[in-house]
């Protein structure tokens, strides 16, 4: 994995990212990954949890695993974005097939299929971050 370019961990270092996987080490290597970045970043491998983290604290970008148990990232991705539309998510999914694609489309959000490198996932958060 290749080192983060200063400044990128300067624009990153006021941003704060929630990752959510049930896969805990998944989740805790994603989380590493971003906060290599300079984001200051919270994590939960529990979808519930996740939800209640979304109304204690603002988050920039939120990473999701879609397959969990009690709660899906698209609906977690769903629920944000109907409050507030400009949320940042990328969805993650070992299943990223058409169905997935035009729901990752319909909600306006990004899909990345696993396998994926720590790099793919870093460049994919600056698309995000940088779309307005």
């Amino acid at each position: 994995m290749l080192e983060p370019p200063t400044e990128i961990r300067k624009v990153y270092s006021h941003m704060r990212a929630l990752v959510v996987d049930d896969d805990e080490p998944s989740c805790k290597l994603l989380a590493k990954v971003l906060q290599r970045s300079g984001m200051e970043v919270d994590w939960t491998s529990d979808g519930l949890t996740a939800y209640a983290m979304t109304l204690q604290q603002h988050y920039d970008l939120f990473v999701f695993d879609v397959r969990m148990p009690l709660v899906l990232g698209t609906e977690l991705a769903e629920g944000l974005k109907s409050t507030n539309p400009q949320t940042k998510v990328i969805l993650i999914s070992s299943f990223a097939d058409a169905a997935l694609q035009e729901t990752a489309t319909r909600l306006g959000v990004t899909l990345l299929s696993k396998p994926f490198s720590p790099d793919r996932l870093l460049e994919v958060a600056v698309e995000v971050l940088q779309c307005a």
